[in-house]
């Protein structure tokens, strides 16, 4: 939140001012999109099925049935299998792990539970408010749970998914905002 008020405290009068210093602006619009992309869009949505990560450049979609193992050492991290998958917006306070977990208190810190995601079906469901501060264990002991309750369901419905895919929104934004800072720098 500071570090956004301070980029728009630089960027208004930039763009506001007679002399318009190009680099300057896309400077502060280069640092404004990187914040955006590490700080604020970073989270873990946990829904019904699974539970989908959002990290800066990528999004993580796993159901409980796919998920082997989960670890919160230093970050929330899921395994299928081999491939393991990093929630950016889950990490771990590094100086008190505690049996492979950790307490959460730096990043976007955000989580949400209840249906506020995208199912692995692909019908959209409410948003859900994150809860914010939360700690890495509790989301590891909370996703523990779900995949257990999951596997102890006798219809044996929810289908085996682990799709990773770059988000093009967030890909764009920072391709402009790079862009944009090169060609200022260069014309600029």
């Amino acid at each position: 939140m500071a570090g956004g008020i301070a980029g728009l405290s630089l960027l208004v009068p930039a763009l506001l001012s007679s002399e318009r210093s190009v680099p300057l602006i896309a400077s502060v619009v280069l640092a404004l999109v990187l914040l955006w992309l590490f700080v604020a869009r970073p989270r873990a949505v946990i829904h019904d099925d699974g539970i989908r990560l959002v990290n800066p450049l990528r999004v993580v979609d796993v159901t409980w049935p796919a998920i082997t193992e989960v670890r919160s050492k230093w970050a929330l991290e899921l395994f299928v299998g081999q491939t393991r998958y990093t929630a950016w917006g889950v990490p771990a306070d590094p100086k008190r792990p505690r049996h492979g977990r950790g307490l959460l208190t730096l990043g976007a810190n955000k989580v949400a539970t209840g249906a506020g995601a995208r199912s692995g079906r692909g019908s959209v469901l409410p948003p859900v408010e994150p809860k914010v501060k939360v700690e890495a264990q509790t989301v590891a002991t909370e996703v523990e749970d779900r995949i257990l309750a999951d596997r102890r369901r006798k219809d044996g419905r929810t289908p085996r998914i682990a799709h990773q895919s770059w988000d093009p929104v967030s890909v764009g934004m920072l391709l402009a905002a790079v862009a944009f800072f090169a060609l200022a720098l260069l014309f600029g």
